[in-house]
């Protein structure tokens, strides 16, 4: 477990609630790299969670929406230096 700042618990509040399929409105500043990677995990977490309340979800299409949500956290903590929380 790791210590968030305020403005770290609204950012993982937001990119929470848009995972969720909620609106979320937020501005990221970093390199291309960083927004890149962000983006990917954050579009990755979404369609694992889409995958798994979709029905007739097989075992196999919900396993490869997790290994894609995987890679691509780890994408996330090797660009930024920071785990993927989702």
């Amino acid at each position: 477990m790791f210590k968030l700042s305020l403005p770290g618990k609204l950012f993982m509040a937001a990119t929470a609630a848009w995972v969720l399929g909620k609106t979320s409105k937020l501005r990221i500043k970093g390199t291309k790299q960083e927004i890149d990677a962000l983006a990917g995990a954050l579009r990755s977490s979404r369609k694992f969670r889409q995958e798994l309340r979709k029905p007739g979800a097989t075992v196999e299409s919900v396993m490869d929406k997790l290994g894609l949500k995987h890679a691509r956290g780890k994408e996330f903590e090797r660009i930024t230096g920071v785990p993927w929380p989702l």
